[in-house]
């Protein structure tokens, strides 16, 4: 994060294409830089020349593939793409969370998330804050803690945004004012140390997740992710302009709409000082969990602009049809979706051969796509608009891909003929895959399962994945809603994992080949305000960690 790892993905149906097209713009997925892995918080040095992102999960990594993120790099080639990703190192890195926060104007002080305590316990601790490295002979130097007077983040999670002339800091923490989770606050340089964070207001901040800041080059715009403003989907980015100097007088924040936000998770929104590109991550189209876009901005900056400006014109409201015209209006007939389906390689985007299930109203069709004569495997079919489709696809050498999505006539991707595409993307057993255990519900309170028939229809599915693949290990995390004391949680946590694992085991799987991880309610997915997001928090996760 600006940026936060605090979400965790459940498979989900990918489009082929690597453009969105969105009002004439294209967001344009870097290729170079995206991977199976999770890549988040892009930023571009002053330059133009380097973008700089987080990476979780890789084993590169200097903590391997538990870290929750290191800074990696690219550098701009001659040609305008992007060269192959780098990790900047453990100077930058440490085992815990890095992000780049942003740079001096010539490029020589780079301001990161969090910071290495040596004099820490057990040998030194990785410390919630921001801290500032420079560049000299050809190299960053250890970097070190901003002062911030009464620093206080209650999250383990961070993110922030430093302004160009390296006097205003807005972070993402929860503090003293916070609404309800994480909220934006500005602190402001004085001397060496910086001021004591003050809560940007109420018109900003929600009782939910405010995330991943940005603020313009004139101090005078902000840009931020939150689920808390309604929005496209679980995380959406918005803006909204500062009225006056108290920092706490904000215009309505503003959705960058579907050109940018999706159904997906969208973080880390950045204009670079050339203000020609911005750069943004999503989970939507990914190939991995995040992917790094870049979106070309083309006046769309000044349009946004007007939209926080100035109110929305009236509406005047047609007139109504006359009664005999409505009363001759034909019964609509059934809206029939042509769709041409494909399976593809996550990380190659190659045709997979693949053995594949749908289920839909009262019918199932099975296709092997081996049989399938063309190069690029693409099958067609037809459904009734609004039915609900369920896929499921198996494949050697893959993790098996369920999920269920609907025939809907509005499309994004469309081939030569006009119809919907649908790619549905297999991930290879890959070390640092992340997949929730759908459907795996706990009662309250409780490590028993609420469903025992339900869940052990969805962990018979697990224990086949691990028994089909000998030589996967995985991790299993648990995770609770936040209604109760945070030990207590962790421990309840704990137990449930626990149950899962025992499960497996009883079912012939090794004990050794799994890992047990309680995290209570530090990493929600859904909201903890009513039963509904609670219930969905509490839940099992499982990561591939050895293959």
């Amino acid at each position: 994060m600006p940026f936060c790892l605090k979400y965790i993905l459940t498979p989900i149906l990918f489009f082929t294409s690597i453009f969105v097209q969105a009002q004439g713009q294209q967001h344009i997925k870097i290729d170079s830089v995206n991977s199976a892995y999770d890549e988040q918080n892009p930023r571009l040095s002053p330059d133009g020349k380097r973008l700089y992102f987080t990476r979780s999960g890789h084993p590169q990594n200097v903590g391997g593939t538990r870290d929750r993120g290191d800074i990696w790099y690219a550098d701009l080639k001659a040609d305008g793409t992007w060269a192959t990703a780098q990790n900047l190192g453990s100077v930058i890195n440490h085992p815990g969370l890095n992000g780049v926060v942003g740079f001096s104007a010539d490029g020589n002080t780079i301001y990161l998330l969090n910071y290495f305590d040596p004099e820490g316990p057990a040998g030194g601790t990785i410390r919630n804050g921001v801290s500032r490295s420079t560049f000299s002979n050809g190299q960053w130097s250890k970097p070190e803690k901003l002062k911030i007077t009464y620093f206080a983040n209650n999250s383990e999670y961070i993110s922030a945004s430093i302004s160009a002339d390296e006097k205003v800091l807005i972070m993402s923490l929860e503090s003293f004012q916070t609404e309800g989770n994480e909220d934006l606050y500005v602190t402001f340089k004085q001397g060496d140390n910086w001021i004591q964070p003050r809560n940007l207001g109420s018109t900003i901040n929600t009782f939910s997740e405010e995330w991943s800041p940005f603020l313009s080059a004139d101090k005078s715009t902000l840009y931020f992710s939150s689920n808390g403003h309604g929005g496209e989907g679980s995380r959406d980015i918005y803006v909204s302009k500062r009225l006056d100097e108290s920092w706490t007088n904000w215009t309505t924040p503003v959705n960058l709409g579907s050109d940018i936000n999706s159904k997906g998770v969208e973080l880390g929104y950045a204009i670079p000082t050339t203000g020609d590109m911005a750069f943004f991550s999503s989970t939507q189209n990914s190939e991995g969990f995040g992917d790094i876009f870049q979106y070309p901005l083309s006046g769309a900056e000044k349009t946004i602009q007007e939209i926080v400006l100035e109110p929305e014109p009236e509406v005047e409201e047609a007139d109504p049809a006359p009664k005999e015209e409505l009363e001759t209006t034909p019964v609509s007939q059934k809206v029939m979706v042509v769709m041409t389906l494909q399976v593809l390689d996550k990380e190659t985007g190659s045709p997979v051969d693949a053995q594949v299930r749908l289920s839909f109203a009262e019918e199932t069709t099975e296709i092997d796509t081996r049989e399938i004569e063309s190069e690029d495997k693409k099958w067609i079919m037809s459904f009734e608009e609004g039915t609900r489709i369920m896929v499921n696809i198996t494949a050697d050498g893959y993790l098996n891909y369920n999920e269920e999505f609907v025939a809907e006539s509005t499309a994004i991707v469309v081939d030569a003929e006009g119809n919907k595409v649908e790619g549905f993307q297999l991930t290879p057993n890959t070390v640092g895959t992340r997949i929730q255990i759908e459907k795996i519900l706990f009662a309250r309170g409780e490590a028993a399962f609420a469903d025992t028939v339900q869940a052990q229809t969805r962990l018979q599915e697990l224990v086949t994945l691990m028994k089909d693949n000998p030589e996967i290990a995985i991790r299993l995390e648990g995770h609770t809603d936040n209604q109760g004391n945070p030990v207590r949680l962790k421990e309840l946590s704990q137990s449930r994992v626990d149950a899962v694992k025992q499960y497996l085991v009883e079912k012939g799987i090794a004990g050794s080949r799994i890992e047990t991880v309680g995290l209570g309610g530090e990493k929600p997915i859904a909201r903890n305000v009513n039963e509904t997001g609670r219930s969905q928090n509490r839940r099992v996760e499982f990561i591939v960690i050895r293959n």
